[in-house]
């Protein structure tokens, strides 16, 4: 892991699951020997050999004259003598596109004449023997153990954190795809290969793979020339098309296998990949075709694989009832003509006139790995009276429910208040305590002439935050969603100044618009924000103060754990190649605040986050998610946050400067004490992960109208669902969970229709132990911190 921007703290335990006992690791660790041990949260450990501050390169610049050349090495050997505990001593030649150097054998046979060296042209495997070896006997000094995440020793060598929020639309392109895979294709494929479909193996490996290859660290990372990541977004497009089509295929294999509608009605089947049952407002957008687009084409709709259904033009939603005939809130979003595309195995794709409608529901208990249906019923234009934007039904609701109410500049429910300032900030009201976040969701613009790899913010600075004025433009009344639609124009400086310490006198309007919403009985505010970035050499923050009067620590979710940072970081004594920040990374929330309250913001995508002091006032209280940093060089050598000069090759790169239109979506949920960690995780999931809704089709099977196709308890609660797979290479289902809580959990999980046997495997899937079936189910105990992957098989 020689040139990774920081580690994270489960990688030991990730490493002895993939079978490696070690690791060979440079940034993000100031350690001064070479050898240590590595331990992750739930006590998982490997040896971790540290590189030199010049990293994997420190025998790269080997000169053919042999004196000098000798001379050179025999300076590193000296070193790394200082350094080792093992007495092994590893030199490192080539780096980053370069070629094996031809004078290397002379090298080794030079440096063997010295004394005490024996000099070998060797590999890392038989280096990490030779260190293990010698660190493992019984008079071997002990190694110093080191826990957890690494981000840190810039006094040692750059941490580089500014790849974090460098073209953040790759992180956002990663993530949604990502989320495709892990959360529709990958879920949905196994539930249709349960009932009976083939599972598309080769598929999801092409996606994975293709998606994978953007993921190397100076890729998705942001730190390339232009042309690397505009082939980046070539494959990202590539997988996203592949994902999207295997779970539209998945999807649509188990929407036909539920009981047809009732006549005057479509049936959504809704589906849940969550390992918890799922309970709220579910969207759903539904065509009504009413007629061929082509009519000089003869295409018979009962003939085709999915036959299609023709209403009159002027039918309308009436009611939407659940599995048992209870009537359902609903509200009807927009409507609208479209030519819509009808796919057929059997003919060549068929446009039709049809009425698009979005639509909003309400939807109780969807079981967990499963579906639940609902009808969608419709009336035609002599009730049209009935229907309204309002979302009145036709029919009395089953239960009753409160609906979520839009006044003046004011949207609200059971739990929250959320008020738009004139500015364009939000002010939010946790109802239950009166606890007010004031100004939430302000922007803050700042200069930076950084790169790539760092921000650096120029000697004299111009900060800019949100002014307004905000001119609401539509509001969405309930009574599921509330809504306001509003806008207005950031006028910031154009770029740097020519000498790039301030910057320019020039100004140009970024135009921003943002959809602030909130659904019946939703604990958040969803925020989606358009951004157009006309600007050069900046950093756009969104800001959401915690309502705390100071910060002291964040926790924000990583690779299997989350993680608990302090709010800023003390910079080390001494000589730093660059300076700490304290802006750090999470994955989909950050949750700050006090004993007392504070905030939990979610997003995807984006990367970076930091606690900051809100403006004009002094104790750091703030969540700040960084959405655009606009830099316009991989490197540069003129950065008063990295002294030591360049980090990579100095090549200018407009791309970076992320000018266009960019999107965010945003949750704020307002918090009295602190949640549980497998809390914050679930709060991330039902906001960033909705759930996905098919239409069944006209002549389904006699499927039931709900089912769950995997049982899973766990006791006490604490476990977060990684993946739900199919095996790489046999017939049986893979289910990936860890435990973020400080205590242990038993789990039970069964396959619904039977299990002939279950297993314990690694991450890359290799049986470990067996686990005994009783009643139907699989029990296994799951540590503090600990990943566990099972392997079920079904009867069969």
């Amino acid at each position: 892991l020689p040139d990774l921007f920081g580690h994270v703290a489960q990688m030991p335990q990730i490493l002895r699951q993939l079978g490696l006992d070690n690791a060979i690791l440079w940034r993000g660790f100031g350690g001064r020997r070479a050898e240590y041990w590595w331990e992750a949260p739930d006590g998982s450990s490997v040896l971790l050999m540290h590189l030199p501050p010049e990293g994997y390169c420190n025998a790269t610049r080997v000169a053919f004259n042999g004196d000098e050349m000798v001379a050179r090495a025999m300076r590193a050997v000296d070193y790394e003598r200082e350094r080792t505990v093992s007495g092994q001593v590893l030199l490192m030649n080539g780096v980053d596109h370069v070629e094996p150097h031809p004078a290397i054998p002379q090298l080794v046979d030079r440096l063997s004449q010295n004394d005490g060296i024996r000099a070998r042209h060797s590999t890392l495997a038989a280096y990490v023997d030779g260190v293990r070896r010698r660190v493992t006997r019984e008079d071997a000094p002990p190694l110093e153990t080191v826990a957890g995440e690494l981000r840190g020793g810039e006094d040692y060598a750059n941490l580089l954190p500014g790849v974090l929020s460098a073209r953040a639309y790759l992180k956002q392109a990663n993530a949604r795809i990502q989320t495709e895979l892990e959360r529709d294709a990958e879920p949905l494929s196994t539930f249709a290969w349960l009932a009976g479909h083939s599972y598309p193996r080769g598929e999801l490996r092409y996606a994975w793979r293709t998606l994978i290859q953007n993921q190397p660290h100076d890729s998705i990372c942001g730190c390339s020339i232009d042309a690397v990541h505009e082939e980046n977004m070539s494959r990202f497009a590539r997988a996203e098309q592949v994902a999207e089509a295997l779970a539209e295929r998945a999807a649509t294999h188990l929407s036909d296998l539920v009981a047809p509608a009732p006549e005057g009605a479509l049936r959504l089947v809704v589906f849940n990949t969550d390992a918890q049952a799922r309970s709220g407002v579910v969207e759903a957008t539904i065509d009504l075709p009413y007629a061929s687009a082509e009519p000089h084409r003869r295409v018979d709709p009962e003939a085709l694989d999915r036959p299609v259904r023709f209403w009159p033009r002027d039918a309308y939603i009436a009611g939407v009832s659940d599995g048992n005939g209870a009537a359902m809130p609903f509200q009807l979003l927009d409507e609208h003509d479209v030519i819509a595309t009808v796919m057929s195995r059997y003919e060549t794709p068929w446009q039709l006139h049809a009425r698009r409608a979005r639509l909003l529901f309400r939807a109780d208990e969807i079981p967990s790995f499963g579906y639940a249906t609902f009808d969608v019923h419709f009336d035609n234009a002599a009730l049209k009276g009935c229907a309204t934007n309002a979302g009145t039904d036709v029919s009395p609701v089953a239960q009753p429910f409160r609906a979520v109410t839009a006044a003046d500049r004011t949207i609200e429910n059971e739990h929250l208040r959320v008020t738009v300032n004139d500015d364009g900030t939000l002010d939010v009201e946790e109802k239950a305590t009166g606890r007010v976040i004031r100004r939430a969701a302000t922007l803050e613009d700042v200069g930076d002439v950084g790169d790539e790899y760092n921000y650096s913010p120029p000697a004299n600075d111009v900060h800019i935050t949100t002014s307004g004025p905000a001119e609401i433009s539509r509001i969405v009344a309930g009574p599921l969603r509330a809504a306001f639609h509003f806008g207005y124009e950031l006028q910031v400086p154009a770029s740097a100044s020519a000498d790039r310490r301030s910057r320019s006198l020039e100004t140009v309007s970024m135009s921003v618009s943002l959809e602030v919403s909130l659904d019946a009985g939703s604990r958040h505010v969803a925020v989606r924000a358009t951004v157009v970035n006309r600007a050069r050499d900046h950093r756009l923050r969104i800001l959401v103060p915690s309502g705390a009067a100071r910060v002291a620590s964040a926790r924000s979710d990583s690779a299997f754990a989350c993680i608990e940072r302090p709010a800023e970081r003390v910079p080390p004594p001494g000589k730093l190649m660059e300076l700490p920040v304290s802006a750090a990374p999470f994955q989909s929330f950050v949750d700050a605040g006090d004993a007392r309250g504070g905030v939990t913001v979610m997003s995807s995508g984006l990367a970076e986050y930091e606690i900051v002091a809100e403006p004009n006032e002094g104790s750091r209280n703030t969540i700040a998610l960084t959405l655009i940093r606009a830099v316009g060089d991989l490197s540069r050598d003129d950065l008063v946050t990295r002294p030591s000069g360049h980090a990579g090759p100095s090549v200018s790169t407009p791309g970076a400067q992320c000018l266009g239109v960019h999107r965010f979506r945003i949750g704020i949920a307002p918090r009295s004490i602190p949640p549980a960690a497998v809390a914050l995780f679930a709060a991330s999931r039902a906001f960033l992960l909705p759930v996905r809704s098919q239409i069944a089709g006209s002549n389904a099977g006699p499927g039931s109208r709900s089912q769950s196709f995997i049982a899973l308890t766990s006791e006490p609660s604490g476990i977060v669902l990684s993946a739900l797979t199919g095996a790489d290479d046999r017939d049986a289902v893979i289910l990936r969970l860890f435990n973020p809580e400080p205590h242990a959990t038993r789990v039970t999980v069964a396959l619904t229709d039977g299990m002939a046997s279950a297993f314990v495997v690694d991450l890359l899937e290799r049986r470990q132990e067996e686990v005994a079936v009783v009643d139907g189910g699989a029990t296994l105990d799951v540590a503090p911190s600990q990943i566990r992957t099972i392997e079920l098989v079904p009867l069969g």
